[in-house]
């Protein structure tokens, strides 16, 4: 896989989603107080997920 910005090919910084499991410290109706650590990914990014330059905010381009 391989993100591409489409303003500038030397930008090789991006946005998109990955999920992980975290510890967290809760309150007592489980509400989020503290992220203690992040245990692992559960869902690495997607080529099909939203992808942005995090250089000039350009919707980047994804391929495999």
């Amino acid at each position: 896989m391989k993100a591409t910005c489409p303003n500038n090919p030397n930008h090789k910084r991006f946005i998109t989603v990955a999920h992980v499991s975290e510890d967290w410290i809760v309150d007592e109706e489980g509400n989020w107080l503290e992220t203690l650590q992040s245990l692992e990914t559960v869902a690495k990014p997607n080529p099909g997920n939203s992808w942005t330059c995090a250089e000039c905010k350009a919707e980047a381009k994804c391929s495999y």
